[in-house]
Order: C-alpha cells, then sequence, then structure tokens
C-alpha cells in the first residue's frame, strides 16, 4: 500500500484510540504504523545470506518481526519518556501489525505468519499502489498538517471520525467486492482489484489437453461486458512451452517475481531470436505493465539477453 495511505491510516487511528494518552504515545503509534517500509536497512544483511526474506517486504513484514521491532522501540521509548513499557509495546506491535494488515491486502505478497507460514500470502483487494487512494491520502495529510498549526480545534474534531469511517468503508467495500467477484469465477480465474472501485481485472490461467491459454481482461461492475487487454496460448510439448518453462525458472531470481504471480506470456518473432515476454498482470495500468523481456536464439534456444522493467503495450 502507497505510503501516505499507511501514515494516514496511522495518524486517524492513533488520535481516535489513543486520545486518552499523552501526545507521545499517539505520535509514537504513527512512526510504528510506517516503520515496516524502512526495511531497506536490512539489504547488507544479502551480503552474508542471500534471501528474499531481506529484500522489502520480506521478514520486516511478518507478524514475527513486528513483535521483535516494538519490543526494542518500545524499551527505548520507554526509557526516554518515562511511558509504561507495556502500553509502549502493545501500542507499537498494533500499529506495526497495521501497517502488515494493509500490505496483506495489497497486490504484493508478504510473509505475515512466518515462520509458521513461510510462504507469501495475501488477500489481494486493493492495487499496491492506487494513485487514486494515494492522491486522497496525501491530500488529507496536507489538509491536516496545515490545520494542526493553524486550526487545532479542527484538527481534535470529530471530523476525524467521518475521514476514519469513510476509510473503513472503502477498505470494508473492497474486501466484499473481492469475495463476490472470485465467489463467481471459475477455477483458475483470479480478481485483480482496479484503480478505481467499480473496476477490475479478471485473470486466466486454463489448461487443456492441447494447450495453456493465458487472458486478462477489463471489467465494470454491474456489467457482463468484458474486454480483453491479453492474450495468449501454448501449445502443449512446443518449443514455446520450453523456453516458458526455462524462463519462469529465470524470473525466479526477480523480487516482483515473489510477490506476485499471475503471468502471461507473450512472444514475438524479432529476426534471428524469439523474445518471450512474461507480463505481471498486476502491475497493469492505462496500457503500461511489469515484464521481463527474455531474448532466445532461435536456434540453440540459449538466452541472449535479458532485461525487466515498465513499458507499454503498444511498445513491445
Amino acid at each position: 500500500m502507497d505510503f501516505f495511505t499507511h501514515f494516514l491510516m496511522g495518524i486517524l487511528l492513533s488520535l481516535f484510540t489513543l486520545n486518552s494518552f499523552n501526545f507521545s504515545i499517539v505520535l509514537y503509534g504513527v512512526i510504528m504504523a510506517v516503520i515496516a517500509d524502512f526495511d531497506i536497512i536490512l539489504e547488507p544483511l544479502k551480503r552474508i545470506k542471500d534471501t528474499p526474506l531481506l529484500s522489502h517486504k520480506g521478514i520486516s513484514h511478518s507478524y514475527l518481526f513486528a513483535f521483535i521491532v516494538s519490543g526494542f522501540t518500545s524499551m527505548i521509548f520507554s526509557l526516554i519518556t518515562q511511558e509504561s513499557f507495556f502500553l509502549a509495546s502493545v501500542v507499537g506491535f498494533l500499529f506495526y501489525s497495521l501497517h502488515l494488515t494493509l500490505d496483506f491486502l495489497t497486490a504484493s505478497k508478504v510473509p505475515i505468519f512466518y515462520p509458521i507460514i513461510k510462504r507469501r500470502i495475501r488477500f489481494f483487494i486493493d492495487r499496491a499502489i492506487n494513485i487514486i487512494l494515494a492522491t486522497i491520502s496525501g491530500s488529507i495529510i496536507l489538509f491536516y498538517f496545515i490545520t494542526f498549526f493553524l486550526w487545532p480545534s479542527l484538527y481534535f474534531s470529530p471530523l476525524i471520525e467521518y475521514i476514519l469511517g469513510f476509510y473503513i468503508t472503502y477498505f470494508f467495500y473492497r474486501i466484499i467486492t473481492k469475495i463476490w467477484v472470485q465467489f463467481r469465477l471459475p477455477k483458475k480465474a483470479y480478481y485483480i482489484p482496479g484503480i478505481f472501485p467499480l473496476t477490475y481485472l479478471i485473470y486466466y490461467n486454463q489448461s487443456s489437453e492441447d494447450e495453456l491459454s493465458f487472458k486478462l481482461e477489463r471489467k465494470l461492475q454491474f456489467r457482463k461486458r468484458s474486454s480483453v487487454i491479453y492474450q495468449s496460448n501454448i501449445k502443449k510439448n512446443s518449443k514455446e512451452e520450453k523456453l516458458f518453462i526455462q524462463a519462469l525458472e529465470e524470473c525466479k531470481k526477480y523480487v516482483f517475481f515473489l510477490k506476485w504471480e499471475y503471468i502471461i506470456p507473450l512472444f514475438k518473432e524479432n529476426g534471428k531470436s524469439l523474445d518471450l515476454y512474461l507480463v505481471l498482470t498486476e502491475s497493469y495500468f492505462s496500457g503500461s505493465f511489469y515484464s521481463i523481456k527474455i531474448q532466445f536464439d532461435k536456434d540453440s534456444n540459449e538466452i541472449v539477453h535479458l532485461k525487466d522493467g515498465f513499458t507499454y503495450k503498444n511498445s513491445k
């Protein structure tokens, strides 16, 4: 989830639940609600042990890590402010966990229950970066920043309850939509939330005796019509299937392919080479997508070039 919404949810919930405590506790809750995304400090440890758990949204996005970090930071916080260590540790754990729970509801898979469940999981009701939601959250943060200095009574007014109610309603609506749409889909079809609440995508990954088929559709809620964005078919036991399997192995080195999973393979002839785009459909927005482009030699089937990044559909 975007930083603005993480930060704003921390502010709203801190002010709503901790208003009877000292302001230092409120501030501590806000800091703990965003601190998980500073896990970049773990990157140097990958030199000692190369594991995806030390990457962004790795082990730092687990409830176990939340417990450890909240215990450590609460000790420092209580020594500085003389606040109760028990209160600080509870607040620290709950607000750190708020961040993890919000990320669990977005596109990127996280090892939230590590080490009980070691694989990354998600519920996926919203995009990791939702431009519309981030703009709304950022605007509210700016509004509160200004009113804190110019109109403090409004800052601590019941307006907080209405804004918090808006976000709770928004996330509840997204959860219900995900459950309702996914329940009605056939097997091997998956709901992908759109940027706008009434739009969403459907990813299909079907397998028959003869071929593998992939498709991404755009849909509008309450309407049966849909439009196909991507569609791809690979014959089984073909050269394309072997290259596709080989490409999937190569992609395990890329962090995005640990966090996202809905892949569409797109082949393109390119002189003496055959280009394969592995499109991650969770990244699709307004004609752009994240993909890995793998260039194979047509004769030897060896990889001659590999590149990842964001591109536009019409620029392939």
